[in-house]
């Protein structure tokens, strides 16, 4: 039994040995500690936050409104030039007849109505009125047609009627580019006196109280004799 209690000491102290020896040749590797990733990012400056999101708005607004022009200008049509009073303004492919031309036909016995305005045009330096018939036709046409007559009444042929625009009170006259012409030559008093002619015909005739004056379709702050930039009412 002492024998084999010393074998079984041997056994174990040879064990060991390899053990240690194994070691010895195959050291085990230690790595570095890795440090641990923080998993919150640390978030941007507020003022570089606010400037991102405006860019992202801006490229949204400028996207929508490029898209949109680009889809109404093409797809449906809206790329043409505004009508001028020479073109048919919301009418068929024919022509508009003048109020002559209607005139005549209603000699044939056609049923056609008429209206009568007073306009108001400067004379010696003051405003006169005077009745004029017309064919009655749209209120538009009917404004435009006493605007020309009053042009006519005082000595201005030159100058067309572009548009005709209106609200409840309100009436937007599209004049062409000879009126500001007009106006310079007529001087400050009489161009004035003219100025208030359309805008007292406007209101006795269309029940309008407040005239604005465009020429070719913008707002003219500088270069006539009186301010065509104002909001011109009856006095």
């Amino acid at each position: 039994m002492a024998r084999r209690r010393v074998d079984d000491l041997e056994m174990e102290r040879e064990f060991e040995e390899r053990v240690e020896g194994n070691h010895r040749r195959s050291p085990v590797r230690r790595y570095p500690d890795i440090p641990k990733r923080d998993k919150k990012k640390p978030k941007p400056p507020l003022l570089l936050r606010l400037l991102a999101w405006c860019g992202v708005i801006l490229f949204c607004f400028v996207a929508g409104y490029v898209g949109t022009e680009y889809i109404v200008m093409n797809i449906f049509g809206f790329d043409k030039p505004w009508p001028t009073s020479d073109s048919n303004v919301g009418k068929n492919d024919f022509d508009v007849p003048t109020n002559e031309e209607l005139a005549d036909l209603g000699a044939l016995g056609l049923d056609i109505q008429k209206a009568t305005f007073s306009v108001f045009y400067p004379m010696d330096g003051e405003l006169i009125s005077e009745n004029v018939d017309v064919i009655s036709r749209t209120l538009e046409d009917n404004i435009q047609e006493a605007v020309l007559r009053i042009l006519k009444l005082s000595g201005i042929d030159t100058v067309s009627v572009l548009h005709v625009f209106r609200d409840i009170e309100t009436v937007y006259l599209d004049l062409s580019t000879p009126f500001m012409e007009a106006l310079n030559e007529l001087g400050g008093q009489a161009g004035t006196l003219l100025i208030n002619g359309i805008v007292r015909t406007m209101n006795e005739n269309f029940s309008l109280t407040k005239v604005r004056f465009l020429v070719d379709s913008k707002i003219v702050s500088s270069g006539a004799s009186v301010d065509l930039a104002a909001v011109w009412q009856p006095q």
